[in-house]
C-alpha cells in the first residue's frame, strides 16, 4: 500500500502563463493498494463527487505509468481525501495526476525518475505550471524543451502568506481557454516575457515589493475576466489592503493574493469586502509548501 500527499498549486501567477507555479498548504492524500481484482475508488470527503470508474483521474494517471513501464496489476483500491477544492483553479487535477503517478511508480518497482514522471504528467495535464510545484514544491519556473519539461524549484523561506479567495462558482479550464486568442501581438508577448522574468527573480531574491509590477499580464487574465465576477475590483481591494501581488489562480475562479505573514487583518478585511458587494467567497490563508509530494509505503 502506498500513500501520497500532494499539495495544491497556483499556476500562471499573472505574467507567467503556463510557466510559473507555486505549491500551497492544501493537500490531496491518496492511498493506493493492489487487490485481487477489479477497481474500487473511494472518496473520504463527504458531499464531493468524484468518478469511481476507469474515468477517475487518479486511476488514469496510475494506468499511464503502468503502461509506460509494462506493469500488469490485477486490481486496485484507490482512496482519496482531498482538501483542495475542485474546479477552482488550485490544481486539484494536477494533485490527482502526480499522486496517482507516484503511487504507481512505487507499486511497479520505481522504474521512473521524478523527471520522467514530470514529463508524463505534463503531457497528461497539457502544461507544466501546476504539476511541477505539485511534485517538487516551492516556487517553480517551468518550460518545455521538445517533449521534456525543464523546471527549477526555489524554496521561499521569507515569511509570506497567500490568501485564496474562492467564490461559490466554478470555471472549467477548457471553457476558460476557449476565451484566449489564437495569436497575440509581439508587443504583448514581449511585455509578458519581461514581467514573468522579473516575477521569477523577485520571488527568488525576496524582493517582493517588485511583484505588484511583475505580476501584470496581457496574455490571459484580461480575456478570462469575463468569467470572473468582480475580478478587477477584487484585485484593487487586495492591493488597498497591502497585498504584494494578486492574480487569477490558474484559469480561476479563485483569486490569490500574496502578502506579508504579518498582515493579520488581510483575511478579515477581504471577507468584509465580499460581504459588501454581495459575493459569496471564502477567504483562506495558506502558506507555501516547500516540500512537494510526499510518498509513504505503508
Amino acid at each position: 500500500m502506498v500513500r501520497v500527499r500532494v499539495p495544491a498549486t497556483s499556476a500562471n501567477m499573472g505574467a507567467g502563463f503556463d510557466s510559473l507555479g507555486i505549491a500551497l498548504s492544501l493537500y490531496n492524500t491518496i492511498t493506493v493498494e493492489e487487490i485481487s481484482s477489479g477497481l474500487v475508488v473511494e472518496n473520504q470527503r463527504i458531499g464531493e463527487y468524484i468518478p469511481t470508474g476507469e474515468n477517475n483521474l487518479i486511476y488514469r494517471a496510475i494506468k499511464t505509468v503502468f503502461e509506460k513501464v509494462g506493469y500488469k496489476s490485477k486490481g486496485l483500491r484507490i482512496v482519496q481525501n482531498s482538501d483542495i477544492p475542485m474546479t477552482r483553479g488550485l490544481g486539484s487535477s494536477s494533485a490527482c495526476i502526480i499522486g496517482g503517478m507516484l503511487a504507481a511508480n512505487v507499486i511497479s518497482g520505481r522504474q521512473l525518475s521524478y523527471n520522467d514522471i514530470l514529463d508524463i504528467a505534463t503531457k497528461m495535464e497539457g502544461h507544466p505550471d501546476n504539476v511541477a510545484p505539485a511534485l517538487y514544491g516551492g516556487f517553480c519556473t517551468s518550460v518545455m524543451s521538445g517533449s521534456h519539461t525543464v523546471t527549477k524549484s526555489v524554496k521561499i523561506e521569507k515569511p509570506i502568506s497567500f490568501m485564496a479567495m474562492v467564490p461559490d462558482f466554478f470555471v472549467l479550464t477548457r471553457k476558460s481557454r476557449v476565451s484566449l486568442p489564437e495569436t497575440v501581438t509581439h508587443k504583448d508577448a514581449a511585455y509578458n516575457a519581461g514581467h514573468a522574468a522579473l516575477f521569477s527573480l523577485a520571488m527568488a531574491t525576496g524582493d517582493f515589493e517588485k511583484l505588484k509590477i511583475a505580476v501584470k499580464d496581457k496574455l490571459h487574465q484580461p480575456y478570462r475576466a469575463a468569467y470572473i465576477d468582480n475580478m478587477e475590483q477584487t484585485f484593487d481591494e487586495a492591493y488597498k489592503n497591502g497585498a504584494y501581488a494578486v492574480w487569477l489562480s490558474g484559469s480561476g475562479p479563485t483569486i490569490l493574493a500574496m502578502c506579508s505573514a504579518q498582515n493579520e487583518d488581510f483575511e478579515y478585511n477581504m471577507s468584509r469586502y465580499f460581504e459588501s458587494i454581495g459575493q459569496k467567497s471564502s477567504c483562506r490563508r495558506l502558506t507555501i509548501d516547500n516540500v512537494g509530494a510526499i510518498v509513504q509505503v505503508i
